[in-house]
């Protein structure tokens, strides 16, 4: 014999599971129903493009970086000699103070001068016999000729022998005096009369410093920038003097393989003997290192390739890759496929994707601070942004 036992259900429970079984199919057609209606759509991107973002854009600005360099500098004389004897001897006169000016051909040394002396009127001497020689062998021909021409010709050797003769003792005589090579100031000496000096021996520095020169070192950056004729701020170094101007004259051809930098040489105006060589000067020049596009620092976005910018093209957002130049107040240089007049946008990027509709409003008309300020120069120091 068989029993079965049968449990009975409240009725309470027996209506929630019917209830639970019509909501059921209920909700799996919303969810079909919604997976058909995206399915009917381009995905989520096309949701994305068919709504339009408010934003404010800017126009890119062409901009002219010009930043300024400093540097230290070291003057020289624009002619500038030190000054040895040709020859060795006891000096016999000092014709010459110290700082005190003389003129190109001035005597500023002497030495014995007896033996050259001697020995130019020796040669002389030899060179008026020798002369004497060919006029007698001219005129006995005129008469007689009976002298070979080949016994004239040697006359006439030995006269040009005896005049190289003379020119060699008057050299050698010169040698015993040093004459100034040009318009200066003579520097301190040691010698004396009664020295005795060869070659070797320093009499003194000659300087014509009434026109500086100023060498210093620029970054590489700026070559082809800085050239003849740039004007160059100068200042004595930690002086606290006002600065005056001086210009560029020359560039050095070469960049140095250790320091990266290149030679500029500048020239300044010292009529007044205000400045000695040797002063070390700072150096102060405003180069141009080109044009660049400027965007307000706002619009610049970081990505995983690096820096972009959003730029309104046929009313669309499109993603513009950049490079950084330099960072300026309230905008940044840079470049990149961006055109100058481009509308890039500053306000409301969050919310922009690539191919969004952007819908463009007026900066002054709702009083944003967005506005980049209009420069054409910017005179910054040389740290890269």
């Amino acid at each position: 014999m068989f029993f079965t036992h049968t449990a009975r259900v409240p009725m309470r429970y027996i209506v929630r599971s019917i209830r639970c079984r019509a909501i059921l199919p209920a909700a799996l057609l919303a969810v079909m129903a919604g997976c058909a209606d995206d399915a009917t759509d381009t995905g989520n991107s096309y949701r994305r493009v068919s709504r339009s973002v408010s934003v404010i854009a800017i126009p890119a600005q062409l901009e002219t970086l010009t930043e300024s360099v400093t540097a230290v500098g070291t003057a020289r004389a624009l002619h500038s000699a030190t000054l040895y004897p040709e020859t060795a001897g006891f000096v016999t006169g000092i014709s010459f103070l110290p700082d005190v000016p003389v003129n190109a051909g001035d005597s500023l040394l002497q030495l014995d001068d007896r033996d050259e002396r001697l020995a130019l009127r020796l040669a002389h001497v030899v060179l008026a016999d020798a002369e004497r020689v060919v006029e007698r062998y001219t005129s006995v021909n005129r008469e007689d000729a009976n002298i070979a021409q080949s016994q004239i010709d040697t006359a006439i050797a030995a006269v040009d022998a005896a005049g190289i003769a003379v020119e060699q003792a008057e050299l050698a005589l010169s040698r015993r005096q040093m004459t100034a090579p040009f318009d200066g100031r003579a520097g301190i000496s040691d010698i004396d009369v009664g020295d005795r000096i060869d070659t070797s021996t320093l009499v003194t520095t000659l300087d014509d410093r009434q026109t500086l020169l100023i060498n210093f070192m620029l970054p590489e950056i700026f070559i082809g920038q800085v050239v003849n004729g740039t004007p160059v701020s100068v200042q004595l170094w930690n002086s606290g003097r006002p600065a005056f101007a001086g210009e560029v004259i020359a560039v050095d051809s070469r960049i140095g393989s250790a320091s990266r930098a290149f030679t500029v040489r500048a020239s300044i105006n010292n009529t007044h003997d205000r400045f000695r060589p040797g002063m070390a000067f700072e150096m102060t020049i405003d180069a141009s290192r080109g044009e660049f596009i400027a965007v307000p620092d706002v619009a610049v976005q970081w990505g995983a390739d690096g820096a972009y910018v959003w730029v309104a093209v046929n009313g669309k957002a499109e993603r513009r890759d950049i490079r950084l130049i330099k960072r300026l107040p309230n905008r940044l240089l840079i470049e990149g496929d961006v055109e100058p007049g481009a509308l890039v946008v500053a306000e409301g990027i969050q919310a922009v994707r690539n191919g969004v509709t952007l819908n463009l409003m007026d900066p002054l008309a709702i009083g944003t601070a967005s506005a980049m300020p209009v420069s054409n120069t910017n005179k910054q120091s040389t740290d890269e942004a």
